[in-house]
């Protein structure tokens, strides 16, 4: 698979803003109530991403041509942070083809920022802790990028690979049958 595109939108119900009051105002009532909502478990995040994937189907259409080889697919999701947001999208863009990841979590993520002096131009590294249910065995990724959410992504994408290679019965990350 190869990521495209993606965006993630962040929702923060502790700021007091006239953005969340009017965002979430008029969607949830009063103040106190999107506080409550916010507890009880909605999500704080959306991500979109948009995915290449590889085309199974190797069947001729009724017009005798071959499918494309990959197909694009659109993805949201919501979740707990933009990262968890993430990890949802790409978990429902790929299980369809790929079951194994069903089985695949996020453990934990750490962030640490390796030139603070640089402010916000600062690199982020990010390392995120994945771990297979199925069999408990767990194992970490590294992104380094100026764009944290960047950074994430890339420390998602290789620990989603590493499950495809370790886990998958099939995978054309490291298969010979693989198509160029």
């Amino acid at each position: 698979f190869r990521v495209l595109d993606y965006s993630v939108q962040v929702y923060d119900y502790n700021i007091d803003s006239a953005s969340r009051v009017i965002l979430f105002g008029q969607k949830m009532g009063s103040e106190e109530e999107s506080h409550k909502n916010q507890r009880n478990g909605n999500p704080s995040a959306r991500a979109t991403i948009q995915l290449r994937t590889p085309n199974y189907d190797d069947m001729p259409n009724v017009d005798g041509e071959l499918p494309p080889l990959y197909h694009n697919q659109l993805e949201v999701a919501d979740g707990d942070g933009p990262v968890d947001a993430l990890a949802c999208a790409l978990k429902r863009a790929l299980i369809p083809t790929h079951p194994s990841l069903k089985d695949l979590e996020l453990v934990d993520y750490k962030v640490r920022i390796l030139d603070p002096e640089s402010a916000t131009a600062a690199a982020t590294r990010v390392m995120i802790e994945f771990r297979n249910t199925e069999n408990d065995e767990t194992w970490t990724t590294v992104s380094v990028d100026r764009n944290i959410i960047s950074a994430s992504l890339n420390a998602l994408v290789d620990g989603f690979e590493y499950a495809l290679v370790e886990y998958a019965q099939s995978c054309m990350l490291c298969e010979d049958d693989y198509a160029y």
